[in-house]
């Protein structure tokens, strides 16, 4: 078994038993936040995580609790490590209900307070995989398609658009599905109301895609830039001898 970068540093440092608990709390947590991360962002764009706000830095990995809010004219653009791409976009407040990813099974929940949400999501092969959405009391669940959820917390109007594949909405115990170019509209009231997308939809939806795929195609390239900033956090006592580390797991560790 092969270790790299920051994770060879951390072996080294349990080899020698000088491991400081804050190194391995910070790798910790960016090992498992990496299942998510802000890839980009335009304009105004914070995230809140354990109770702080601050700026989004992309790439900036994200976990379970955490909070992503835009301001007018912003836009940010939230990856999967394993695919899929969401757009959170303006004067919008979404949160990471639920982030259980591992090789056998997805599963992701998220909580939309208010503003707009677009995801482009991989099919889920597991039947316990989920990856839903909550806005106003109403959920929209999918199986693996392209889906919009727009939530009006002044009307208390939720609107779930339906770009590739079909999705659910439950509401008050009572689901539906929505197919590909639809959107079904759930009022305060309970009331439901489906119709064919409108042209500005269909084209926001095209924009979305475009970027997604963009950022399909960089991705090893924003998962090596969040590599680089932990081992940039790294100490330079640990850094120093990053040379020997090869040498020193081989003959120390038993993998």
């Amino acid at each position: 078994m092969l270790l790299t970068g920051a994770w060879r540093a951390i072996a080294f440092l349990l080899v020698l038993g000088i491991m400081p608990s804050l190194i391995w709390a910070d790798a910790s947590d960016e090992s498992q936040q990496a299942q998510l991360f802000v890839a980009q962002v335009k304009g105004d764009v914070s995230v809140l995580h354990g109770g702080q706000q601050h700026s989004a830095n992309p790439p900036e990995p994200l976990a379970q609790s955490d909070r992503v809010v835009t301001g007018a004219d912003s836009t940010a653009y939230l990856e999967f490590q394993n695919g899929g791409v969401v757009e959170v976009g303006a004067n919008s407040d979404v949160t990471v209900k639920q982030l259980e990813i591992t090789p056998q099974d997805f599963k992701a929940r998220f909580l939309l307070a208010l503003g707009k949400f677009r995801a482009k999501v991989k099919k889920l092969t597991s039947s316990s995989s989920t990856f839903e959405v909550e806005a106003g009391g109403v959920v929209a669940g999918v199986r693996g398609t392209v889906f919009g959820v727009d939530y009006d917390k002044i009307r208390q109007q939720v609107d779930a658009q339906t770009y590739e594949g079909s999705i659910f909405t439950r509401s008050g115990g009572k689901e539906e599905i929505v197919d590909k170019g639809y959107s079904m509209a759930v009022e305060k009231t309970g009331l439901s109301v489906k119709s064919p997308l409108t042209g500005r939809q269909m084209n926001s939806f095209r924009d979305f895609v475009d970027v997604s795929g963009q950022l399909e195609e960089k991705k090893q390239q924003l998962l090596q830039q969040m590599h680089d900033n932990l081992m940039n956090r790294m100490p330079d006592a640990v850094k120093q001898h990053e040379n020997d580390l090869n040498n020193a797991l081989g003959q120390k560790l038993p993998f």
